[in-house]
């Protein structure tokens, strides 16, 4: 524990607490975060040069067969080893105190309609509601008036909606009906301000809701190696209007992150991504990046819209 920075050695036998272990008693989300990253973090990097060098450096990985994976091959455990690492986790049960690190991992600073304004993008407006939650009016200069019957968000990957409900109470007006969180499984909560609705993007062809005025994918994309973020991305370019935007929410491609970023790749296949690359991404997709704030510490948000 000394070793891994958990706690201050002060003899050989005398250890006490330092900063990290008094942000895990004061976070205890953190202290979930620790176990994972002890373990699955930690094995998969430790396979990392054994799976490249055996495969001849092929590179990148797939979702489904990073060193994480290639773990449990050489271990025998062939059917693990096919899994994604979410699976394999769930297969552990481990997936509970995986979520409840999840729930607190993310330094916020603000609600989410807070964050988006400090980065100067205007989320009222994008949505068709103004600053002081009214509708916009036909002759503003902004986006259309937001209709009874349009769905002004949808958060793909949104859990239970935490993201939705801050959006809902900075915005009253819109109702539940207008605000939807997706996830892949039917059994996600109970929500009573936003609607819940079951979407597995990975099987699913198409985005069932058309038209929104926001999609937003929050640390989504960088779970996902560059074919399948197209593929999601596509998904949803095919059910945008012209007022619909696709808001990224995730950590900048920079040298704050690169922990995350390398965990990403040796873990999911995955990636953070850089200024470059959405746009690349966005093109292959028929979209057209509108609007990015990239932050050195802290997310970053990128809009894409229609070409």
């Amino acid at each position: 524990m000394a070793g891994l920075g958990l706690v201050e050695r002060v003899d050989e036998d005398c250890f006490v607490a330092n900063a990290i272990t008094r942000h895990m008693v004061d976070m205890p989300s953190a202290q979930h975060g620790a176990v994972h990253f002890c373990t699955e973090g930690m094995m998969a990097g430790a396979f990392l040069m054994k799976k490249l060098q055996d495969t001849n450096f092929a590179y990148p990985f797939a979702e489904c067969d990073g060193p994480f994976q290639y773990a449990y091959q050489l271990m025998g455990q062939e059917e693990l080893a096919k899994q994604h690492t979410y699976s394999i986790m769930e297969a552990q049960g481990r997936m509970d105190s995986f979520n409840q690190f999840m729930v607190g991992k993310f330094l916020k600073f603000g609600t989410f309609p807070e964050r988006v304004a400090g980065a100067g993008y205007d989320l009222g407006a994008v949505l068709g509601v103004d600053h002081e939650d009214r509708r916009i009016n036909s002759n503003s200069s902004f986006s259309s008036a937001l209709r009874d019957d349009e769905v002004a968000m949808v958060d793909i990957g949104g859990g239970r909606g935490e993201l939705l409900l801050e959006v809902q109470a900075h915005y009253p007006s819109l109702q539940a009906s207008q605000l939807i969180v997706q996830e892949f499984n039917a059994a996600i909560g109970d929500a009573p301000s936003v609607r819940l609705m079951e979407w597995n993007y990975k099987v699913s062809a198409e985005q069932p809701i058309r038209g929104a005025r926001v999609y937003s994918l929050q640390h989504i994309l960088h779970n996902l190696p560059d074919l399948d973020a197209v593929a999601l991305v596509q998904k949803l370019a095919r059910a945008m209007g012209p007022e619909s935007r696709l808001l990224i929410i995730e950590y900048a491609k920079n040298l704050t992150y690169t922990n995350l970023h390398s965990s990403m790749i040796a873990l999911y296949g995955g990636r953070e991504r850089s200024s470059a690359e959405w746009r690349k991404l966005a093109g292959i997709c028929g979209l057209r990046v509108s609007f990015e704030k990239y932050e050195i510490a802290g997310e970053s948000l990128v809009e894409m819209r229609l070409v």
